[in-house]
């Protein structure tokens, strides 16, 4: 009768954890209640200021127009600009080519939207969700498997906000660990206000990347050039 009962409450213990989309949606519904990033039109100001592996502090505008599948990326300290819509891109300004910027279109849509950008079908979201500590914050670990990489989301046991990720590229040892900190409310969403880098690898201590902030934003309705 002991192991009987001791076996009801261990599948009752397992099943109380919800699973992974679970926890997405939740998420998603603290982060973005009234479901406004796929209709979103704004130009985030960002500061972005990294020490490793250089030294580079820079200020950009992203604009994001969703609804029309267009990204802008500008680095107002390098005087660069590159505007993209779904399937083109044009350089504005700078001397940087599409191909090394492409990266920077998917990258910043990606980040900024998190957790909502976590919806497409390119990510693989796995079921079993890991009951943990993320610096100090009770947390529930998702991973999601891309093609060439694992990403592992940290959301919080309270409230679902995210309150970290890690990475790494091509399944290697060496990882990107990223935490946020604080919430700015941008068109009726709370988004993850500062994000600080860190890279992590199993033989040494995790190394201070950099950082990088939403400044505010403003509304976005159209690329010009």
């Amino acid at each position: 009768m002991t192991k009987y009962l001791y076996l009801v409450f261990l599948i009752s213990a397992c099943s109380t954890n919800p699973s992974g989309k679970q926890v997405l949606k939740k998420s998603i519904e603290f982060h973005d209640p009234n479901s406004n990033w796929n209709s979103l039109q704004e130009r985030f100001s960002l500061q972005s200021d990294f020490i490793y592996p250089e030294t580079a502090l820079y200020n950009l505008l992203i604009g994001l127009d969703n609804p029309n599948k267009q990204v802008s990326y500008s680095n107002e300290t390098l005087a660069q600009r590159v505007d993209f819509t779904d399937t083109t891109c044009v350089v504005i300004l700078g001397t940087k080519s599409c191909e090394q910027t492409t990266w920077t279109k998917n990258f910043y849509h990606f980040i900024l939207g998190l957790p909502m950008t976590l919806q497409n079908d390119e990510g693989i979201i796995q079921e079993s969700v890991e009951p943990m500590t993320f610096h100090d914050e009770a947390s529930y670990r998702v991973a999601v498997d891309f093609e060439k990489e694992k990403w592992h989301f940290y959301f919080s046991k309270a409230d679902y906000h995210l309150v970290g990720f890690a990475f790494n590229k091509n399944f290697e040892s060496k990882a990107e660990e990223i935490r946020t900190n604080g919430l700015i409310e941008i068109a009726g969403m709370k988004l993850p206000k500062t994000r600080s880098w860190w890279i992590t690898t199993d033989s040494i201590r995790p190394i201070y990347s950099g950082r990088d902030e939403i400044m505010g934003s403003s509304s976005w309705e159209k690329l010009t050039n």
